[in-house]
């Protein structure tokens, strides 16, 4: 009896293991899918874009409904990448028919997808986006301004066409630190973005980004955008990760009269380090 107790005790264990074995095989099968699936739901947000931009576009009178459809293909994208935007403040939709710069401290590729859900804008970006896959498409159909970072000629081109963007009302977005870092501090904000606002006398709208582990609400580096780190391996790292939280703060629009770029700059720099200071 004592022989057959210990045998039923085994038994039992071995069970308890095969269960444990089966389960953590079904944990990794899920986990495998669930990413071939996120990778498979982008390849179609991707595909969607060009429909969008390349078929859509020429067929729509309407600038409402093409920046619409730019809106609502970023909110789609953001939450197949399993990000969610929690928004505090707001910008005032009574002032959206003047042009207005957006400007945010840079973490991620993620963050125009950010200020795209809140407003579209258009962008400025560095020169090496043009050549990402597929987002370089993207970004030209958008039509970003591309400049070559320590360029004049490129700085001017850049000041050329942002003016061009302001003159069709058209809201514009960039980040003036130049770089992407983890977000634990500001950079140095530089100036030349601050030019077109100033003499088109447009608000300034300082935006602060932080990235949280949506569970948890702690900060998160794995959308951050820095080092060696190429565009591909950044976008299997979001995939991979756990459900993500941005949070976006918005400042009251700074009136860019009297003001010089430089000052500009200064007082933007403060107030998205302030906000970002709220969200610690």
């Amino acid at each position: 009896m004592s022989h057959n107790f210990h045998i039923g005790c085994i038994n039992l264990q071995i069970s308890h293991l095969l269960r444990q074995i089966e389960a953590k095989q079904l944990h990794e099968f899920l986990s495998t899918n669930k990413v071939l699936l996120t990778y498979l739901r982008l390849f179609l947000a991707f595909l969607k874009a060009f429909w969008i931009l390349f078929v859509q576009f020429p067929r729509l009178d309407q600038t409402e409904q093409k920046t619409q459809a730019i809106q609502n293909w970023s909110t789609e994208t953001l939450k197949i990448l399993g990000i969610s935007v929690e928004l505090m403040g707001s910008l005032d939709r009574s002032a959206s028919k003047n042009s207005r710069l957006i400007v945010a401290n840079h973490i991620s590729w993620l963050d125009p997808l950010v200020i795209q859900t809140i407003e579209y804008s258009v962008f400025v970006a560095k020169q090496e986006v043009r050549d990402w896959p597929v987002i370089g498409w993207i970004a030209k159909g958008c039509d970003v301004i591309f400049v070559h970072r320590g360029s004049p000629s490129s700085a001017r081109k850049m000041v050329q066409g942002l003016t061009q963007a302001m003159q069709k009302k058209q809201c514009i977005a960039g980040f003036p630190e130049g770089t992407s870092s983890e977000g634990h501090q500001v950079g140095f904000f530089h100036s030349n973005i601050f030019e077109a606002a100033m003499s088109h006398s447009c608000e300034v709208i300082a935006v602060s980004l932080r990235y949280r582990d949506l569970a948890s609400k702690s900060t998160t580096l794995v959308p951050a955008f820095v080092g060696d780190t190429s565009f591909i391996q950044s976008l299997h790292r979001v995939i991979c990760a756990p459900p993500i939280l941005v949070q976006v703060v918005i400042s009251e629009p700074i009136d860019s009269h009297g003001h010089t770029r430089r000052s500009l700059a200064q007082i933007a720099q403060s107030k998205v380090q302030s906000q970002l200071a709220l969200l610690a």
